[in-house]
């Protein structure tokens, strides 16, 4: 059975095109044109996966993202003319897994869509419980849950399966297109270009000063190494 795909945005002529090409990649697109349709529809139709425009009325793409992520876990790509950092950086803190910036590419969504469908699960051991500084940081792969000194830490999908990542390789130097495609089976431009966002918020949630992070440290010209 194919995956249903739902596409909010109040461009109708795009929305249009994008599910015709979904629809010829043989997923079920279900379009809404306002965010509250999108919000209905993400509860009735249970999507596997939501392409959401950040500038979709009336409530706006990143209170949207907010309050569908508190009821579904599904996969969240924005798609959206705003291309700055600091755009990026908001729409993974309201709990989006991927940002793409129109005009794009659909072969490259397509790939995007598979991508965070199929979760890059293969990538690392779903059955391990990886732990750290005698258990104050634990990365429960298996329960998809990380805890820092007891305490829970809210991540994303996308967020975890990063930090999954990087914690499986815990001590060695992780070049940041194998990270990448570890993480999220991602090997586009792109993807590689966005890897410095989620690091960064990734950071504020799990590092103590992610000015000075801890865990997660830079290679310069290489990647990123995870500290064990």
């Amino acid at each position: 059975m194919s995956a249903t795909i739902l596409v909010i945005d109040d461009d109708a002529a795009l929305a249009k095109t994008v599910e015709w090409a979904l629809t010829d990649a043989g997923y079920t697109a279900v379009l809404a044109h306002t965010t509250e349709d999108g919000i209905r529809l993400a509860r009735s139709a249970q999507p596997g996966l939501i392409l959401l425009d950040v500038m979709v009325p009336s409530l706006g793409g990143w209170t949207a993202c907010k309050r569908i992520r508190s009821f579904s876990e599904a996969p969240i790509i924005f798609l959206t003319a705003l291309g700055d950092v600091e755009n990026i950086v908001r729409g993974l803190e309201t709990g989006a897994d991927d940002y793409m910036v129109k005009p794009f590419d659909q072969t490259e969504l397509l790939a995007r869509i598979k991508a965070h469908l199929r979760r890059g699960k293969t990538a690392v051991n779903l059955t391990q419980k990886l732990v750290f500084d005698d258990g104050d940081l634990i990365v429960d792969i298996a329960a998809h849950v990380v805890t820092m000194a007891g305490s829970e830490i809210d991540l994303t999908p996308r967020e975890f399966d990063l930090l999954a990542a990087l914690a499986s390789n815990a001590g060695r130097v992780v070049p940041t297109a194998e990270l990448v495609q570890q993480a999220w089976g991602l090997t586009d431009r792109d993807a590689l270009d966005n890897l410095k966002p989620y690091i960064h918020y990734l950071r504020k949630k799990i590092e103590s000063d992610s000015a000075a992070p801890r865990w997660i440290l830079t290679v310069r010209g290489i990647g990123y190494r995870f500290a064990n």
